[in-house]
């Protein structure tokens, strides 16, 4: 017993521990909305103008994306219906085989012709789960 724990004992204060102290730091599980049409997974929201630039060649709005770092993405992925693109980050083996995406940095990405057409390639493919109608 530490000597914090002995003193609140003495004052007769109950101490409580998290099952998931994880969701203090952002680790919660995410509700997808219905209007939700892509998931971008990065260590940080992307601000790069090629980000911007993909948003708007498949007529996708910044609500109808979600954006989550990699310890967000928590939610078992038969459960997801939307196209998860995985930017500068490596989708672990529970991801094969869904719809996913994933590209290098969007500064790399923004200088190498060969990776913007193998992107526009994937994004195509998808079209379908973006606009659903």
């Amino acid at each position: 017993m530490t000597e914090q724990d002995w003193y609140l004992q003495q004052c007769q204060i109950t101490q409580y521990v998290l099952r998931k102290p994880t969701v203090f730091k952002g680790e919660m599980a995410t509700q997808i909305s219905d209007q939700i049409r892509l998931i971008v997974v990065a260590e940080q929201k992307p601000m790069q103008k090629i980000y911007f630039d993909i948003l708007r060649a498949i007529n996708l709005d910044q609500d109808q994306v979600l954006v989550l770092t990699p310890a967000q993405l928590i939610v078992s992925p038969d459960e997801i219906k939307q196209v998860v693109w995985f930017i500068d980050t490596q989708p672990d083996e529970r991801w094969q085989n869904q719809l996913i995406i994933t590209t290098t940095s969007l500064e790399t990405l923004a200088n190498a012709p060969q990776q913007k057409r193998q992107l526009w390639h994937q994004l195509c493919q998808y079209e379908d789960y973006f606009h659903p109608n």
